[in-house]
């Protein structure tokens, strides 16, 4: 399996004892380097690019923006369509986008990306809001106007979940919940499923190229797009480190080990095998532990050869929004689960 390349085994183990000193000398300022990149991202407002290029982000401009830079159609929200909400918690604030539509009250949780906000994330739920569905995005943990200084990909946005849905259960009373989410917000969407604390009133999830593991997810991105050389060279322990700069046990954020607890959520994974951002091998290994758990058949996955990192949407649009509704209304519709 492609995943053993980012664990220890006893060859990693062996050479990583006879390169210790180089090793270690090194992990500083290489962890220096990849946490930068890793917390350095437009959250509100104006933004200069490493290229000199500005933007101005979480705004519906950067929706339509980010929309003409995948080729995607630019039918989507108008700002009368949209609105934000700042919701207090004990932590501070979350920012939202809400969506009302009178057609229905069925609502759809959309969740960002890492580095992204609640306005990219409308690229993901207009064919639900097309469809009759309520709507709801929100900034991540550390992303946008919502609380946090460091991201810790998505594990910290569990709780405002919760948050969220407390929201949406006192205010609107939905009839169900569906979360999609892509790249971090598939993994955090996945994760809500299985710890979240109102993960039972959850319908169905739609994964887009998420990870499996956060830890073999850094050891994948370190060897193959940042330093481009063994992650086991370049990277000793980062996810150590980054446990203690987030505060929390990111050796934890591995979803296959805890599929088991999501047994009656249908997930939908997507990736596309082009992605070199997230490997495509970890939604089918989340899917085939899924799998193993049911007891019918719930879960399904979708990975078209031809599409990069969260471009699935862009390449096959059409197909994205039948497949992702017609799973969706399935398990809306079925008296089996909820």
């Amino acid at each position: 399996m492609k995943e053993n390349r980012y664990l220890y085994n006893l060859s990693i183990i062996a050479k990583t004892i006879w390169n210790y000193k180089t090793i270690k000398s090194k992990a500083p300022a290489n962890f220096e380097k990849y946490k930068a990149f890793c917390y350095n991202y437009p959250r509100n407002g104006k933004w200069i690019n490493e290229d000199g290029t500005e933007i101005i982000s979480n705004n519906l401009q950067y929706h339509l923006d980010d929309l003409k830079s995948k080729y995607m159609k630019l039918e989507t929200f108008k700002e009368e369509d949209l609105e934000t909400v700042e919701l207090t918690t004990t932590k501070g604030p979350v920012s939202m986008l809400v969506a009302k539509n009178s057609q229905s009250n069925k609502w759809v949780i959309g969740l960002h990306g890492w580095t992204e906000d609640k306005y990219l994330a409308l690229r993901l739920v207009f064919h639900y809001y097309q469809q009759g569905y309520n709507i709801i995005t929100f900034d991540a943990f550390a992303h946008g106007l919502t609380y946090g200084e460091k991201t810790d990909i998505g594990m910290s946005s569990i709780e405002i979940l919760d948050r969220i849905i407390e929201y949406m259960q006192k205010t609107y009373h939905p009839d169900s919940i569906g979360l999609i989410g892509n790249s971090m917000g598939a993994s955090t969407s996945v994760l809500y499923s299985q710890v979240g604390k109102y993960n039972k009133l959850i319908n169905w999830v739609v994964a887009d190229c998420g990870f499996s593991s956060l830890k073999q997810q850094y050891r994948y991105f370190i060897e193959n797009n940042f330093f481009h050389n063994s992650w086991w060279i370049e990277g000793y322990q980062f996810t150590k480190k980054f446990s203690k700069e987030t505060r929390t046990n990111q050796n934890k954020y591995d979803l296959k080990k805890q599929m088991k607890k999501c047994v009656d959520i249908p997930i939908f994974f997507i990736h596309g095998q082009k992605d070199t951002f997230v490997p495509w091998w970890m939604s089918q290994e989340m899917y085939d532990k899924k799998r193993q758990y049911e007891t019918r058949v719930q879960s399904e996955i979708w990975t078209p050869p031809d599409a990069n990192h969260v471009a699935v949407i862009a390449k096959h649009h059409e197909l994205y929004k039948m497949k992702t509704l017609n799973f969706s209304k399935k398990w809306e519709n079925s008296n089996e689960i909820k």
